[in-house]
C-alpha cells in the first residue's frame, strides 16, 4: 500500500533540504540561520522539508521538521527571525522570557540572544530572516530610532499583525507560484524586500512608542497602503483592501492620500502596475524576447486590453506593442 501523498507546502519550489537524519538535517539548518543542538523530543520519525528564497538581505523559509523536535541555540546569530506558524504549536524560551506560538501568535527572536525552542511533529513555519544591521540602518531611515523594540509574541487578533502576517504570507505563496518571474527581475525583488522589511518595523517595532505611532499616523497610513500596492501589482486592488493593510477605512485612505499631494490609492496602484507592465516589455525588448501583451496585460492585472493601451499610452506615449520594437 502506497504512503499518502504529502501535502504541498509553500515554496517547496526552492526545496534546500529533504532528510530524515538528524545529523544532516542538524547541520544544513545550522548554516542557513546559525549553529544549534537538534534533538527528537518523543518518538517519532524526523521527515525535515526546508524551503528557502534568499532575496537582497533577507531570506524567506518554509520549515517542517515532521516530529517533536528541542531546538538549542547557545547564541543566536546577528539576525532577527519572524516565526509565522503555518499549522500546529511552539515552546519558546528566549532571552528570560517565554512564550508559545501558534496560527494566532507570532514571534519575534532577537539577534544574539540565547534561545531554545520545542516545536510540535504537525508545525510548519514561515520564517523571516532579517540582519540586524539591515534593521538598524532602514529604521533610522523610517525615523524609529537604531533599535526598534520588539516583544517576544504578537497576537493576530491585532489588526495590524493579522494585517502585516497576512502580506508575508500573500508574498510568499506569490513567489512560490511566480518566482521564475519575480527574481529574474532585480528591482522586483528589491521591493519585496523593502516591503516586508519597512512593516516588519513599523508594525511590529512600535510596542512602547504611542507618541511617535500618534505623530507619524497619516504618514504610516501613507506608507502601508504604498507598500500593499507595490507587493500586488500582480492584480487589481479594491480600496477596500488597500485601506484595510492601511488600518483605515477607504474614507480617510482617500484623505490621507490627498493631504500628501499623491494620486487617488485606485490611481496611484493602476500607475503602479502600469509602471510593472512597462518595465517587463522593455526587459523583453532588451533581451530580444517579444511577450504577448495581452498575457503581460493579465499578469498585471489588466482585464480590459482596450483601456490597458489607452492608459499605457497616456503614460508612456507609446502603445504596448511599440515598447517591444527595438529603437
Amino acid at each position: 500500500m502506497e504512503a499518502p501523498a504529502r501535502p504541498r507546502q509553500l515554496l517547496d519550489s526552492f526545496p534546500l533540504l529533504r532528510s530524515r537524519n538528524l545529523e544532516e538535517a542538524n547541520e544544513s539548518i545550522g548554516r542557513a540561520f546559525s549553529p544549534h543542538s537538534l534533538k527528537l523530543f518523543n518518538s517519532g520519525q524526523l521527515n525535515v522539508e526546508h524551503n528557502q528564497v534568499c532575496l537582497r538581505h533577507l531570506s524567506l523559509n518554509v520549515l517542517h521538521y515532521g516530529a517533536d523536535v528541542v531546538i538549542d541555540q547557545s547564541e543566536r546569530g546577528d539576525f532577527y527571525m519572524v516565526q509565522l506558524p503555518q499549522a500546529g504549536r511552539a515552546q519558546l524560551f528566549s532571552g528570560g522570557e517565554t512564550g508559545q506560538v501558534d496560527t494566532g501568535m507570532l514571534s519575534v527572536l532577537q539577534p544574539q540572544v540565547q534561545s531554545r525552542m520545542v516545536w510540535s511533529s504537525d508545525c510548519t513555519m514561515i520564517l523571516l530572516q532579517v540582519p540586524c544591521q539591515v534593521v538598524r540602518q532602514r529604521a533610522i531611515e523610517l525615523g524609529a530610532g537604531p533599535e526598534p523594540r520588539f516583544s517576544l509574541t504578537y497576537s493576530l487578533k491585532t489588526p495590524s499583525v493579522a494585517a502585516w502576517v497576512q502580506a508575508v504570507t500573500d508574498l510568499t505563496t506569490n513567489i512560490d507560484r511566480f518566482g521564475s518571474q519575480w527574481l529574474r527581475h532585480p528591482a522586483a525583488y528589491a521591493a519585496m524586500e523593502d516591503f516586508l522589511l519597512c512593516a516588519f518595523i513599523d508594525l511590529l517595532g512600535e510596542r512602547g512608542n504611542e507618541d511617535r505611532r500618534a505623530d507619524r499616523g497619516d504618514e504610516r497610513c501613507l506608507r502601508r497602503a504604498k507598500e500593499y500596492v507595490h507587493a500586488h501589482v500582480d492584480r487589481a486592488l479594491t480600496s477596500t483592501e488597500i485601506a484595510r493593510y492601511a488600518c483605515v477605512c477607504p474614507r480617510t485612505l482617500e484623505a490621507v492620500f490627498k493631504r500628501f499631494g499623491e494620486l487617488s490609492p485606485m490611481a496611484y496602484a493602476r500607475e503602479v502596475r502600469l509602471q510593472a507592465a512597462h518595465e517587463t516589455l522593455r526587459v523583453a525588448r532588451h533581451e530580444g524576447r517579444t511577450p504577448n501583451v495581452t498575457e503581460v496585460a493579465f499578469a498585471y492585472g489588466f482585464l480590459h486590453m482596450s483601456r490597458f493601451a489607452a492608459q499605457y499610452r497616456n503614460k508612456f506615449g507609446c502603445s504596448p506593442s511599440q515598447t517591444l520594437k527595438p529603437h
